[in-house]
């Protein structure tokens, strides 16, 4: 089966959305869809139609923070990270660390969409490696 178009905005969202919300895959038109966790009864899932879009970890999203940190050449914003992304509050404490810093918040936000990208593209090859196995 090939894949339809699928706009990668939307797969990015859905990839990154860690809120309470279900997304899939409409593999007949290439639609992200969406909906709150109490509003869909799993049976009534057609899963040759509907592939789910398992969001990334927290764990992922905390290593892409730990790679950004790598980066940074300024000593001293390099500890306030370090030290903002140890223990609870991790990502609230690194966005708040980096509104301090307007270009290297610029620069991460660039280097999580890159990497936001990099998975959409993984999620995708792997999914039509595994609808190739079903044909």
């Amino acid at each position: 089966m090939k894949l339809p178009k699928i706009n990668k905005s939307a797969l990015i969202w859905a990839l990154n959305d860690r809120s309470g919300f279900y997304s899939y895959l409409d593999l007949e038109t290439g639609e992200i869809l969406s909906t709150i966790d109490y509003e869909i009864d799993e049976e009534e899932v057609d899963e040759e139609r509907y592939v789910y879009i398992d969001p990334i970890s927290s764990h992922e999203a905390y290593n892409f923070m730990v790679e950004f940190i790598e980066t940074v050449e300024d000593q001293e914003l390099k500890r306030r990270l370090y030290t903002a992304i140890d223990g609870r509050g991790a990502f609230r404490m690194f966005e708040a660390t980096l509104m301090e810093y307007p270009e290297e918040r610029e620069r991460w936000s660039k280097f999580h969409d890159k990497k936001m990208e990099e998975c959409a593209d993984e999620w995708l090859e792997d999914l039509s490696s595994e609808l190739k196995e079903k044909e």
